[in-house]
């Protein structure tokens, strides 16, 4: 007995580890994301390119790994449906509104936004249900509330502290993230997390190439963009994706729920080292208020 207890404890521990390494692997994406935006790379590019390069290796993985399963979930129309909006909301758009809102503010602040994920799921719940929030759930509301309130004042009502681009895309990401929570869980069960994730980012991809225009590069391009370029495909989509995934399966959702918070403080704390991004007092109290927010619902789920 004791050796399985220290067994499942070593399995929890390495589950938290992949779970924490994933989400700090998409928090530095943001901030490399936010380099390449300053030499000049156009973000609806870098997007698709990032979609598109991911979703391909995902998909070369699983076909080389299972393939005679790889076009499973093309021959129920249910999950084929299901997967066409995951692409076009969870990823196409959530994708770029999130980057667009990182182009406008910050890698931090854009992050702190599109947290607020969850909440809008806890708003979908309460009208779809007709009821009042719990006590819990008013908390919670009330957190995110105020945590927008104050990356978006500074706490003055008659200013505001980001642009008003940077909030429209980052709670459009937050919205359509939504979507990307609630709808691959039956997929990802039934045909697995590469197959799944791999067809979404390369469809979503796709559908962005006339938006994107893939075959026009922009920027200025030596050594640092390029080694930007790969990271943000390689650790910032397919590893992230792969840790905190397969992460979620050894240590539930809940408990990776509360992991992904670790983006935005990994997200924050990179774009002021490395970038050199300056934060007020208001804006680390907000984010503060909002992740706070966000663990109380995944507790409350608990």
């Amino acid at each position: 007995m004791k050796d399985q207890n220290t067994q499942v404890k070593k399995n929890l521990a390495f589950g938290t580890l992949l779970t924490l390494c994933g989400a700090g692997l998409w928090g530095l994406c943001a901030v490399v994301s936010k380099y390449m935006m300053s030499r000049g790379v156009d973000t609806a590019w870098m997007v698709n390119y990032r979609m598109l390069s991911a979703g391909l290796i995902m998909l070369s993985y699983a076909a080389i790994r299972n393939p005679k399963h790889i076009f499973d979930v093309w021959k129920d129309r249910r999950d084929a449906g299901r997967l066409l909006l995951v692409a076009v909301f969870g990823f196409a758009i959530c994708q770029l509104t999130y980057f667009f809102a990182i182009e406008y503010c910050n890698a931090g602040i854009a992050t702190a936004i599109q947290q607020t994920a969850p909440v809008f799921i806890l708003v979908f719940v309460l009208i779809r249900e007709h009821r009042l929030p719990k006590p819990t759930e008013l908390a919670v509301l009330t957190l995110a509330i105020f945590g927008s309130f104050l990356l978006a004042t500074g706490g003055d009502i008659h200013e505001l502290n980001v642009p008003a681009l940077a909030l429209v895309y980052g709670f459009a990401s937050a919205l359509t993230c939504t979507l990307y929570i609630m709808l691959p869980a039956r997929l990802i069960t039934r045909y697995g997390n590469f197959e799944t994730i791999g067809w979404g980012l390369t469809i979503g991809g796709i559908l962005l190439l006339p938006v994107s225009k893939l075959w026009i590069v922009s920027g200025s391009w030596d050594l640092g963009t390029y080694l930007a370029a790969g990271f943000i495909v390689i650790f910032g989509a397919v590893a992230a994706f792969g840790m905190y995934l397969y992460g979620t399966t050894i240590v539930g959702p809940v408990r990776a729920g509360i992991y992904g918070l670790f983006e935005p403080v990994v997200a924050t704390l990179s774009s002021l080292c490395f970038l050199g991004e300056a934060f007020r007092t208001s804006d680390y109290i907000g984010i503060a208020a909002i992740l706070l927010g966000i663990a109380a619902l995944s507790f409350a789920k608990k």
